[in-house]
This record gives structure tokens, C-alpha cells and sequence, in this order.
């Protein structure tokens, strides 16, 4: 009598259970791996969108070339629309890697766009992002000397830039920092060449727009020692010479091997807030066209030179982002955590481009080749 019974709640327990019934068949979409918005010159938004068209082969499917498709209207999800009834197949932008805003697009609002991207649980939340110097459009028309998708090449060139330590990794969704009072956003910028794409630097944002203000390549290298995202390399050049001839001699190249920041935010008083950054780098020369490092006397008076410049160069970063009023090393978390009530009492907007911020870096040789 027991078997029975617990056979009949076996039974009755299996009816209770749902089954899988959402489904999103592959064949049945059109995977979106890359999309571009664009500012109109009558205001509209202009979306691009990259899809790859897969072939088979010998090891199975494979990317054999890219469609791209554009469309335009008032809305993200307007343009969406158009766009699904100009594909052969069900929108689906589950698999995005890469998200790019146009120059003029960029410094009207990004976050207005992306509304949709994080209303939508099945959409990419850490899609690689970045800013493109001019129209993202015609980046993603150029015809590349590399032969694969346009996604496909452009997730390539995030991930070197990433490990290089260009740029920093998109490891959690942007769209919260928009609503993050203590911090900014801070994104590749991207340049169309002739038949490449090419990173200049990182594109300064105030809250959800681009200011028009960007890091150079070296200023990004250093911005991301500063935020303490050292990667893989971080490869920087530094002018240590004026007047040397040739002029290649005024240079070394030096790579960071180990980096250790220390930041701090004093903000008891109000009208007093500052914030330090403390560097110490370990470095390695991989560069030095002048060789000029057969003493130790002379590497000494080399970790000199290098601490006084890199002490420079980041401050003058430093300068840029004040200027920009772009917290993206989110000092204001810093105060907002250790001295609440300072925060309480002030407009941060108002106040952070006018703090007391220095960086200092002190810099150690600790490899410079097989020369000796």
C-alpha cells in the first residue's frame, strides 16, 4: 500500500513539473555580434548592425564574411524593428561582443540607447564598448586587409588592446554606473583607418556623455596604473633626453612589470577634500636606442629620470580628467565610503574638478636586457 501510494505521488508530482518552453532556435535567428549607433544630421539615431554568415566546412561551421545592415529612427527599438523586417531571420542579439557609439552620437548621451540592451534579460550584458572617432558606420563598412568577420576582428583587436594595457576589460555592465553619482565611464576610442581600425586612446565621459576630451595611447597606458588595471604588459615611452642626435636617442621604452597603487581621499572638511595616488612601480628596459646602462651609477641616475617624468605624465593625466570633469579613478566612491557626511554636504559635480589631486611614482630598474 505504501509503494503504491508513493508511486501515485511520483505521478502526480511529475504532471506538477513545467517543461522547457522557451525556446530561441538558432536556425530560426540572425545572431547580431557588432552594433553601431550614429547621430543623423536631423537628430535621428542611425543603427548599424554586423551578422556573420557561417559556411561549412571539414571542422564545421566557420565565419566566411559579415552582412551589415543599417536602419534609422527615434529609437533604439525603432530601429530594431526596421531592421528585423530587412534580415532573413528573427533579430537576436544575445551573442553581441562589440557595442560603438559614433563621435557626435556619444556627446549627445549613450544612456538613452542602451535603455533597451538592459530592459532585455537575454541580451549581452559586457559587450566590449568604445567610442568611434567620426562615424561608426563607416568603420564597420571598411574593407579590412585581414580576412574573417568585422566582429570577429574587432573583438581581436579589444582583447591585444586589453592585455597591452590600452584599455580597460568590460567586466561588469556600464549601464550602473550611469546611475553611479561617485564615478564615470570611461571608453576606448576607436579611429577608422584605410583599411583597418585602429585605438588612439581612451574618450573622457561626464556621467553618460563623451566630453570631446581623450587620453593618448602612453596617457592610457599610465591612466591604467593609475585606476591599478595594469594586464599582461604595459609598455610605456618615455622622453628622458632634449636635444640627442639622432632624435630616437631622446627615448626609452620601458615595460611595467609590477605595480602597486595606493590611493588616498582626505575629506573631513568639505572645503578641503584631496586625494593621492601613490605608485610604485618595477620596470623593465626594453628600449634604450642611446645604451646607455653599463653602471649602476647609470641606471640609478636613469630610475631618476624616469620617476621625475612618469610623475609628470600622471599628473598631467590626472589634469585631463579634472578638466574633463570625468571621476572615472571614482574618487568619489572613496569619499563617499570613509567621509559620508563630506559627501552629504557637497555637489560632487561642482567640486571634483577643483580638488587638490596629485599622483607621485617612484620607479625601480629591476631588468634591462643582456646588456651589462
Amino acid at each position: 500500500m505504501n509503494t503504491t501510494r508513493k508511486l501515485l505521488l511520483v505521478c502526480f508530482s511529475i504532471m506538477l513539473l513545467t517543461g522547457c518552453w522557451d525556446q530561441n532556435l538558432l536556425k530560426d535567428a540572425k545572431l547580431v555580434m557588432t552594433s553601431g549607433f550614429d547621430l543623423t544630421k536631423e537628430g535621428k539615431l542611425l543603427g548599424t548592425i554586423v551578422i556573420p554568415i557561417f559556411t561549412s566546412s571539414e571542422g564545421g561551421a566557420k565565419v566566411a564574411e559579415s552582412q551589415i545592415v543599417t536602419g534609422e529612427g527615434d529609437t533604439t527599438m525603432d530601429i530594431e524593428k526596421q531592421l528585423d523586417l530587412k534580415i532573413s531571420g528573427q533579430f537576436d542579439a544575445s551573442k553581441m561582443i562589440v557595442l560603438l557609439f559614433g563621435e557626435d552620437y556619444a556627446k549627445q548621451d549613450i544612456k538613452q540607447g542602451l535603455d533597451v540592451f538592459y530592459r532585455d534579460p537575454r541580451r549581452s550584458l559586457v559587450a566590449n564598448a568604445a567610442v568611434v572617432k567620426g562615424r561608426a558606420v563607416d568603420l564597420l563598412h571598411l574593407k579590412l586587409n585581414e580576412k574573417g568577420s568585422m566582429s570577429g576582428y574587432l573583438n581581436d583587436l579589444f582583447e591585444s588592446a586589453q592585455a597591452d594595457s590600452v584599455i580597460p576589460r568590460q567586466t561588469r555592465p556600464m549601464y550602473s554606473d550611469f546611475y553611479d553619482p561617485a564615478t564615470d565611464i570611461i571608453l576606448p576610442l576607436l579611429e577608422a583607418q584605410e583599411r583597418e581600425a585602429q585605438f588612439i586612446g581612451l574618450a573622457l565621459f561626464n556621467d553618460s556623455k563623451y566630453t570631446g576630451k581623450y587620453l593618448d595611447i602612453n596617457e592610457s597606458t599610465i591612466y591604467m596604473l593609475l585606476a591599478d588595471e595594469r594586464s599582461k604588459h604595459a609598455e610605456i615611452k618615455i622622453q628622458v633626453h632634449n636635444n640627442e642626435v639622432p632624435k630616437s636617442n631622446n627615448y626609452i621604452y620601458i615595460n611595467v612589470l609590477k605595480a602597486d597603487r595606493k590611493l588616498t581621499v582626505k575629506g573631513q572638511d568639505p572645503d578641503n577634500i584631496s586625494a593621492n595616488i601613490q605608485l610604485d612601480l618595477k620596470i623593465e628596459i626594453l628600449e634604450d636606442p642611446k645604451n646607455n646602462l653599463d653602471s649602476f651609477k647609470k641606471i640609478n641616475d636613469l630610475e631618476k629620470e624616469t620617476t621625475e617624468k612618469l610623475t609628470e605624465e600622471a599628473n598631467k593625466v590626472i589634469k585631463k580628467l579634472q578638466e574633463a570633469n570625468s571621476d572615472s579613478l571614482s574618487i568619489g566612491r572613496r569619499l563617499i565610503a570613509f567621509h559620508n557626511n563630506t559627501w552629504k554636504k557637497i555637489d560632487w559635480a561642482e567640486k571634483y574638478p577643483t580638488i587638490e589631486f596629485e599622483a607621485k611614482v617612484n620607479v625601480h630598474v629591476i631588468k634591462h636586457g643582456i646588456f651589462n
